[in-house]
C-alpha cells in the first residue's frame, strides 16, 4: 500500500513538473501565429528594402525553355513593375500589378493579378502554348535570404528555385534587359566545337540562334546540345563487366552522348546552368569535372569568338 502511495505520489510530482514546464513554454515563446506573422515580415521588408532586383527565372520542371531574366521593382503599395527579358515579343498592357505576401505551408511571394510579363510561361492558351502554358510559376516559396542577400525562393509548381539579386550598381532595369538582349544576339553560331586543353573531343549545337521578335527562336537559342563520345567496358545482359574469351582482357565500347544544357544569360557576356553539368564515362581527364559558367569571348575577328568554361580547373572552350 505505501509502495502505491509513493507511486502515486512521484507520478503527481511528475505532472506538477510537467504542467511548469509548459507554463513556462508559453511565458517565453511566441505563438505559432506570432512566428508566422513574423517570418512574413521578414520576407516582405527584405523585399522593400531592396527595392529594384533581378530575378532568374527557369519555368518548366524540365528546364525545356531556358532560363529568363526579369527586373522587379517592389513598391510600397504593394504593386510590382516588372521588366522582362522578352518584352520584345509580350504584350504590355499590365506591367505594374499587385503581389501579396502570404503564408501557405511557408512564405509565400505571390503575383496577385495577371501579369503580361509575369504570367507569361505560367497561363495556359496564350502566346500559342498550351493548355499548361510553358509550365511556369507565379506563386513561390521563400527558402531563405543568403549572407549575400540574395531571396531564394522556389516554384510552387516546378519546385525549380529562383533566385532575387539585388540590381548591380549603374544599370536601370531598361539597361539591364537590354545588355541581356543585346549580347545574346552577338552570338550567330550554332555549331561550335567542343575543345579541351587544345584538342576537340566534340560539339556543340543548337538549333536556332538569337531573335528577339520571336519567342520560339528566343528559347531554342538558350538550348545548347554537347555532343562527344566516350569508352566503357561492356557489360552483358545482367549487368556484368565483359571479357575477352581469350585474352581475357576486358572488352570496351563506345558510347555517344548528346545531352542538352539549358542556359540563362547575364549582361556581362556570361550564359549559366541551371545546375553544374558533369561529363560522363572516363573522358580522358574529364571523368567527374563539371561545367556551369560560360562566357563568350572576342577574337581578332568575329569567326575567332569562342566560349570559355570560367569554373573548371581544365582549358574547356567551344569555338569556331
Amino acid at each position: 500500500m505505501y509502495r502505491k502511495m509513493k507511486i502515486s505520489g512521484l507520478l503527481a510530482a511528475a505532472l506538477l513538473a510537467a504542467a511548469g514546464c509548459q507554463d513556462d513554454f508559453y511565458v517565453f515563446e511566441d505563438s505559432a501565429s506570432e512566428r508566422i506573422e513574423q517570418g512574413l515580415s521578414k520576407y516582405d521588408q527584405a523585399l522593400l528594402d531592396g527595392r529594384t532586383w533581378v530575378m532568374e527565372y527557369f519555368p518548366s520542371e524540365e528546364l525545356e525553355y531556358g532560363g529568363w531574366i526579369y527586373v522587379l521593382r517592389f513598391n510600397d503599395d504593394h504593386t510590382v513593375r516588372a521588366w522582362f527579358e522578352g518584352e520584345t515579343f509580350a504584350d504590355d498592357t499590365n506591367i505594374e500589378t499587385p503581389y501579396a505576401v502570404e503564408h501557405s505551408t511557408g512564405p509565400m511571394l505571390k503575383f496577385v493579378n495577371y501579369n503580361d510579363y509575369l504570367h507569361y510561361f505560367a497561363f495556359p492558351g496564350g502566346n500559342g502554348s498550351g493548355f499548361q502554358g510553358y509550365e511556369g510559376d507565379y506563386e513561390f516559396s521563400f527558402m531563405e535570404i543568403t549572407p549575400d542577400n540574395e531571396i531564394i525562393m522556389r516554384g510552387i509548381k516546378t519546385e525549380n528555385d529562383i533566385i532575387l539579386r539585388p540590381i548591380p550598381d549603374g544599370y536601370t532595369p531598361e539597361e539591364y534587359v537590354a545588355a541581356v538582349r543585346e549580347w545574346q544576339a552577338d552570338v550567330a553560331p550554332t555549331s561550335l566545337k567542343f575543345m579541351v586543353n587544345g584538342k576537340q573531343y566534340g560539339t556543340f549545337t543548337r538549333e536556332s540562334t538569337f531573335r528577339d521578335d520571336s519567342f520560339e527562336d528566343c528559347y531554342k537559342s538558350k538550348l545548347w546540345t554537347i555532343h562527344y563520345t566516350y569508352r566503357q567496358q561492356k557489360t552483358n545482359s545482367v549487368g556484368e563487366p565483359v571479357y575477352d574469351e581469350i585474352t581475357g582482357e576486358p572488352v570496351y565500347e563506345d558510347v555517344n552522348v548528346s545531352d542538352e544544357l539549358s542556359f540563362i544569360h547575364y549582361p556581362d557576356g556570361t550564359m549559366c546552368l541551371y545546375e553544374p553539368y558533369t561529363f560522363k564515362g572516363e573522358l580522358e581527364g574529364l571523368a567527374d569535372q563539371t561545367i556551369q559558367t560560360l562566357k563568350w569571348e572576342k577574337g581578332t575577328v568575329s569567326t575567332a569568338d569562342y566560349f570559355v568554361c570560367t569554373d573548371s580547373l581544365l582549358e574547356i572552350r567551344f569555338e569556331q
